[in-house]
């Protein structure tokens, strides 16, 4: 008998909280056979140190069940869908808090059918990755099926397909109003016969807007077997793990696919009474909301609350601003000031001066950018941006305080010491949608001062940019 392959190849294994899992196709392996060196690119690229990589194996040989039933076969697709389950929820897997499920040809089938028959798995995954699947099936596999069960599972009119197909669209399809819980990436190859594209893309182009599509160049074994870190299938994966963070710290890939996953959990608890949520609590699961795409229920809820604190008044604000930042809709950008300004009201009538710099800095930036006039925008800025700084002086240290002195004086023409105030904020070890939240506005203030060299510098603090 040929020697067993492992089932399980550690690539890379620091005990970090995030991890990688490569899951080969029919006939294929967990080394080399298929993947060739697509993990050792993984483990090159400076902005995926946090991620550990894995590969795993399962038994799928090129010959007939013909003993089925007598003595062994290769499992079903079904079974091992049990099978990839198992394994995240048992050591070493089960204790990362983020996985990222890359797949190849039927492993891709192998994926869909767990994540749809186990409720447990997306609530980790935070990365779905398929290279060649054949999502609608395989219409040469139909005069087979008779010969092995995974090419019977693999038939394009046969129970399988149509039935995962149908739980897919059912469990994760747009008409149920939320977006994916995880990201979503379907490659195909521009020379691929064996999986032709209305088989790997089009189950998803329609129902799934949200799902990256992509062609690669490559057959069907080639576009998971690159030649070099430079192939557009190593691109493509790399980018998607990375999304916008920097290369390590606080900010990086893996760490937002962790919180992802807190924020996925935080919708799942609270979500189901949100009418009974304390001031904080809505706060809370309108981020989650933002943060996992689904930007007009956190609008709905934050409106629905807008009176219960300054607090949501200003998260209710700051959605308005980003999407008028994207869409420019003037009365997105009317309605987020005139937020920011009562807030601030209140919260300097109170005296309470942690609220106060918070909706103080957001006026002073709406003023910035919003203005005609951009020697008046400057100066009117600057203006607030003063009495924000009095603010800061009287509230407790900590990180919103030192960001926000940050972009006072970034507005004020300092950025020397601009830097050295996000700096400190960054040594408060905020989250990672906290430290995306200050770098975005930062970067925006210095475009808006055309502040080149603080531009630069933000990129080099935050991201780890070498060429900044």
């Amino acid at each position: 008998m040929p020697e067993k392959q492992p089932e399980l190849i550690e690539h890379r294994n620091r005990s970090q909280e995030a991890a990688v899992l490569f899951i080969h196709g029919f006939g294929g392996n967990s080394g080399k056979g298929t993947w060739g060196s697509f993990p050792d690119y993984l483990k090159k690229n400076r902005y995926l140190s946090n991620w550990d990589v894995y590969s795993l194996s399962y038994a799928t040989r090129l010959r007939i069940d013909f003993l089925a039933g007598l003595w062994e076969a290769d499992p079903d697709i079904p079974k091992l869908a049990l099978y990839l389950r198992t394994c995240c929820t048992h050591p070493p897997l089960d204790r990362y808090k983020s996985i990222a499920l890359v797949a190849h040809s039927m492993g891709g089938l192998v994926v869909q059918k767990s994540l749809v028959d186990y409720d447990d798995l997306p609530k980790v995954v935070s990365h779905v990755m398929l290279f060649g699947t054949p999502s609608g099936g395989l219409r040469k596999a139909s005069p087979f099926r008779w010969l092995k069960r995974q090419v019977s599972n693999m038939s394009s009119n046969g129970p399988f397909i149509i039935d995962l197909r149908q739980r897919w669209l059912q469990k994760f399809g747009n008409p149920s109003g939320k977006p994916l819980p995880f990201k979503f990436l379907v490659v195909a190859g521009d020379r691929d016969e064996f999986v032709p594209a209305d088989s790997s893309l089009a189950p998803f182009q329609k129902e799934f807007p949200q799902a990256q599509i992509a062609v690669v160049p490559g057959n069907h074994l080639e576009i998971v077997k690159p030649s070099s870190e430079k192939h557009l299938s190593v691109q493509l994966l790399c980018k998607a793990l990375q999304g916008n963070a920097g290369v390590s710290g606080l900010w990086n890939g893996a760490a937002v696919a962790v919180e992802s996953r807190h924020f996925q959990k935080a919708i799942e608890q609270l979500e189901p009474h949100q009418d009974e949520l304390d001031a904080d609590a809505i706060v809370q699961l309108a981020l989650a909301f933002e943060s996992v795409g689904r930007s007009s229920d956190a609008l709905s809820l934050l409106e629905k609350h807008r009176d219960s604190s300054t607090d949501a008044m200003g998260v209710l604000a700051g959605r308005l601003k980003r999407r008028w930042l994207v869409e420019r809709r003037d009365a997105d950008a009317r309605r987020a000031r005139e937020l920011y300004a009562e807030a601030y009201r209140i919260a300097e009538t109170a005296g309470d001066h942690d609220q106060a710099l918070y909706h103080g800095i957001n006026i002073a930036f709406m003023d910035l950018a919003y203005a005609q006039n951009r020697t008046e925008a400057k100066a009117k800025a600057a203006e607030m941006a003063r009495k924000v700084l009095q603010h800061c002086q009287q509230a407790e240290p900590g990180k919103w305080r030192y960001a926000t002195e940050g972009e006072a004086y970034l507005m004020l023409g300092e950025s020397s010491t601009a830097m050295e105030r996000y700096h400190a904020c960054l040594n408060e070890l905020p989250a990672p949608r906290e430290v995306e939240s200050t770098f975005m506005q930062a970067k925006k203030v210095a475009d808006l001062m055309a502040d080149r060299k603080a531009f630069d510098q933000l990129d080099h603090l935050f991201r780890g940019n070498e060429e900044s």
